[in-house]
């Protein structure tokens, strides 16, 4: 096309495809901000789609099971994402670094499989009975020497941790020596770095595994364990943020019912001789600058406003069963950092009708790349 062309007149079906393969929300957004001609030509696709997501659980959150049957939705409460998930896979146990780990059955899937929603990979999994959570270590499709951690229901709050890389036949489970099994309360959240798996429990016990220690594919990590203080907190997550460690803990104060603090941590104050974590020792970050942490049960991770222009920067996006109690009435969270003002993202009214059954918030869901959805 010549230089002096007039940009409006490139062809609508162009436009359309072209912007299919836009990397970032902000460049939908600049296509659309053009001309008259361009944001007609792609209005065909949604710009929402492209923000995190939340995943809805058709199961009471304050449960402990997994998310089982599972749906999308928008960030702001207005209603679903209508994403052809596979009908053969229609239960939901993870949601790790763009992928969805989903299953045939809740409780004795013979399935388990990574799906990305964007372009309908699937990697196969060994099937493991009443898996509760799955978190990946690294991207599957960027490393060749990734792991999966599964947690296994045993009782009603119990878990095995296991685990897998690929090549393996099966799940191998973790058991320390003198011991005949491994159990503990099931995992809220978890965190990879340096090498080494972060885990927070519902007790906000600390559970660190070390995976760069693993000599062999059926060698599960060591592990220590350590108590995480204050024991008053509501609840913790760890986060991966510019190459730190963070802990986010969740408190209630006088004005703010759910006010987070973050902290930095260095890892090498977690060590098997001491019983506490002492945050006096760590800083405590109260700018995140561009970025945004987003938090929920299992994966959470960090998420730039200049690439995600509908987010808010130095933000804490938050869900799970804190976001509400015995009524619909916080669909999500959000706290600014600079303002310490917590604002209520209200439930979808299509869903607000019945509190007893429907759609609850489970956690937070950001695609390896934009999924683009066709109206209608």
């Amino acid at each position: 096309m010549a230089g002096d062309s007039d940009w409006s007149s490139v062809p609508a079906d162009l436009l359309d495809l072209v912007s299919g393969h836009l990397a970032t929300e902000r460049d939908h957004l600049h296509v659309r901000q053009v001309c008259t001609h361009w944001r007609a030509s792609v209005t065909s696709r949604l710009a929402a789609p492209f923000r995190p997501w939340v995943i809805a659980s058709s199961a009471d959150p304050l449960g402990l099971g997994s998310i089982g049957k599972y749906s999308l939705w928008l960030p702001d409460g207005v209603g679903r994402i209508q994403v052809s998930s596979p009908t053969d896979l229609p239960y939901c146990c993870g949601t790790s670094r763009g992928w969805l780990v989903l299953a045939d059955d809740k409780k004795s899937p013979t399935q388990l499989v990574l799906w990305e929603p964007c372009s309908g990979t699937r990697i196969l999994l060994p099937p493991l009975a009443r898996v509760i959570q799955v978190f990946l270590s690294a991207d599957p499709l960027s490393s060749s020497d990734w792991m999966a951690v599964a947690t296994q229901e045993e009782e009603k709050i119990d878990h095995n941790l296991l685990y897998w890389r690929p090549g393996e036949a099966a799940w191998t489970a973790y058991v320390p020596e003198g011991e005949t099994h491994y159990t503990s309360l099931r995992i809220h959240s978890a965190a990879f770095h340096a090498g080494k798996m972060y885990c927070a429990n519902l007790i906000k016990r600390i559970a660190v595994y070390d995976l760069s220690q693993v000599a062999a594919l059926a060698s599960p990590p060591p592990m220590i364990v350590q108590r995480l203080l204050p024991h008053y907190s509501l609840a913790a997550h760890f986060v991966t943020f510019n190459g730190s460690l963070l802990l986010v803990l969740l408190f209630h104060n006088d004005s703010t019912p759910l006010f987070p603090e973050v902290y930095k941590v260095d890892p090498r104050d977690i060590t098997p001789s001491r019983l506490f974590l002492d945050l006096q020792k760590s800083e405590r970050v109260k700018d995140l600058g561009a970025y945004s942490l987003f938090l929920g049960r299992g994966d959470s991770f960090a998420l730039s406003a200049e690439e995600h222009p509908t987010i808010c920067r130095n933000c804490i996006y938050y869900v799970g069963p804190y976001a509400h109690r015995q009524k619909k009435q916080r669909w999500a969270l959000v706290f600014d950092l600079e303002s310490e003002v917590l604002e209520a993202i209200m439930f979808p009214a299509e869903d607000n009708d019945n509190s007893a059954k429907g759609w609850w918030p489970f956690s937070w869901f950001c695609p390896r790349k934009p999924v683009l959805l066709k109206k209608g």
